[in-house]
């Protein structure tokens, strides 16, 4: 049986597979679909990078609590989160801080330059304006000004934190002030001058000012016309030069007569401030609290700074017054303490006074009338002389003292004309060429009447002066008496020939202000000498 060879057998071939396609529409529309899924991608993940540059720059603006700071770290980063070349965050209170916008070199191709302004809010109140230009992607959009409304509100809320925690410093920079003046009067060590020192310079320090003065009224109380600079400092390179300021039609009267603070944003005002008390000094931004004490303004305290530099704060203002309140207290206290010390002085000068005048004059005085009634006993020779002599240096003696207890009297009581009568006399012992005897009686302050007064001292010196043109006296005697009858000046000397030659040099003074009340003046000689006699009856 035949076999048949299988391998020469044809081999079937398997089908080829049929070839993918796609309809050519909706092949269309999956590449759109996928492109639209690529873009969104990328704007998701571009969203991401501007959201997280966001972050970063919320965290860079509010990473810091200074005012300046955060400005400047606040355009920086808007400039880098919006591709802006340009980016200033400007606020209502910057004029003349010199802040510029922050720049950065301009990109290469044209762009449109486009401006985007976004309002800059704290609490609902606008206090700044942020501004972008020149946007590097052609324009801003919808977005750029969400994501810079955003940054602006992150600013807002650093701009308030930052002036909060500067208000905080500064009025804890005041309240050491205060504390410091507190110490200083505790110390019971403080004088006035230095009291007054001590507040002008914490005044200067704290405030931040160019120059501070405290100021007074002269004449003090309420028929002061104006104010007196008690101290004024500045920096170490300032020449200074105080002024009275007139209270009439000035800032700083305004602030003494209505006792409330004020800040000026220049000094001038246009004239209509007035004088400062710093003469010759131009100052812009100008401050002035009154110093109140027990419900009375006893001063003003001013203080400038240069032209260019921020104005006084809010703060300032009113911390300032709190302090010099304060300082007022403590000048009213160094004030009461210093009238202490010197009543104490007074006081025992006023002892002194009374036991030298009640012990040592009226003992000298019994001494010399004993003596004088020894001497008219022991008649002439050379005993009586010696007696003579030592009776007229015990009156001598007698009148030194009284004119050393007299100045001792308390400053700003009433004058007494009896200290005017020793500077009368004083004034005229250089052109005397000796010192003349001077004796009162009954003369106090307060009976003789202030015209009258006046009178008095003229003519004593008036009466010396005649002495001493005359020539030819070597001693001098004056006696001022004040009895039931009136007053007397009687002025003796030694001259024996005066009498005739007196008239002829006699001033017109005593004459006519003798006349004038009623009273008389004649010149006379005698064995001994010259004498002028002024006489005024009482009024």
């Amino acid at each position: 049986m035949a076999q048949r060879n299988d391998t020469e057998l044809p081999v079937p071939r398997p089908a080829p597979e049929p070839e993918l396609s796609f309809p050519d529409v909706p092949r269309l529309e999956l590449d759109q679909l996928l492109g639209q899924l690529v873009d969104r991608a990328h704007e998701v993940m571009g969203t991401q990078g501007r959201l997280r540059g966001l972050l970063h720059a919320n965290q860079l603006v509010t990473s810091d609590l200074t005012s300046a700071t955060v400005l400047q770290r606040t355009a920086e980063a808007a400039r880098e989160l919006l591709g802006a070349r340009t980016a200033h965050l400007q606020l209502g209170d910057d004029a003349g801080t010199g802040r510029g916008p922050v720049r950065r070199p301009p990109a290469s191709g044209g762009r449109p330059d486009l401006d985007l302004d976004v309002t800059v809010c704290v609490r609902g109140e606008e206090i700044g304006v942020l501004h972008l230009a020149d946007s590097d992607h052609g324009g801003f959009t919808a977005e750029d000004r969400e994501l810079a409304q955003a940054l602006a509100a992150t600013a807002g809320m650093a701009i308030q934190n930052a002036r909060l925690y500067e208000s905080a410093r500064r009025r804890g920079e005041w309240l050491q002030a205060s504390a410091a003046i507190t110490r200083e009067i505790l110390a019971d060590r403080s004088s006035g001058a230095r009291t007054q020192e001590l507040v002008a310079r914490s005044s200067r320090d704290v405030a931040g000012a160019d120059v501070v003065a405290l100021l007074r009224p002269d004449p003090d109380g309420a028929h002061a016309t104006q104010l007196c600079v008690d101290v004024l400092v500045g920096s170490d390179e300032d020449e200074l030069l105080a002024q009275v300021v007139p209270l009439a039609g000035t800032l700083l009267g305004e602030v003494f007569h209505r006792g409330e603070p004020t800040s000026l944003p220049g000094g001038e005002l246009g004239g209509g401030a007035g004088p400062m008390p710093w003469a010759g000094l131009t100052m812009g931004p100008v401050l002035a609290v009154p110093l109140v004490a027990s419900g009375t303004v006893r001063g003003v305290l001013c203080a400038g700074r240069r032209p260019g530099r921020p104005v006084f704060s809010a703060t300032d203002t009113e911390m300032a017054a709190g302090f010099a309140n304060q300082a007022a207290v403590a000048l009213e206290l160094a004030d009461a303490r210093a009238e202490k010390q010197r009543a104490i002085v007074l006081d025992e000068r006023e002892r002194i006074a009374a036991d030298l005048h009640d012990n040592v004059v009226q003992r000298l005085f019994g001494v010399g009338l004993a003596l004088q009634g020894v001497l008219a006993d022991v008649g002439q020779g050379r005993a009586a002389d010696r007696l003579r002599g030592t009776v007229q240096e015990i009156d001598r003696t007698i009148n030194r003292i009284r004119s050393a207890l007299f100045p001792l009297q308390a400053p700003g009581r009433s004058p007494d004309p009896r200290d005017r009568v020793l500077d009368a006399v004083a004034d005229a012992i250089p052109a005397l060429g000796f010192e003349p005897d001077l004796r009162f009686a009954g003369l106090v302050a307060g009976t003789v009447a202030a015209d009258v007064v006046e009178d008095l001292v003229v003519v004593v010196h008036e009466t010396l002066l005649d002495v001493a043109r005359r020539g030819r006296a070597s001693t001098a005697a004056v006696d001022v008496v004040e009895d039931r009858d009136g007053l007397v000046v009687h002025v003796r000397d030694d001259d024996l020939q005066g009498a005739g030659t007196a008239s002829a040099t006699a001033s017109e003074e005593p004459h006519r202000r003798a006349s004038e009340h009623g009273g008389s003046f004649t010149v006379t000689g005698s064995a001994t000498g010259t004498s002028q006699y002024w006489w005024v009856p009482r009024a």
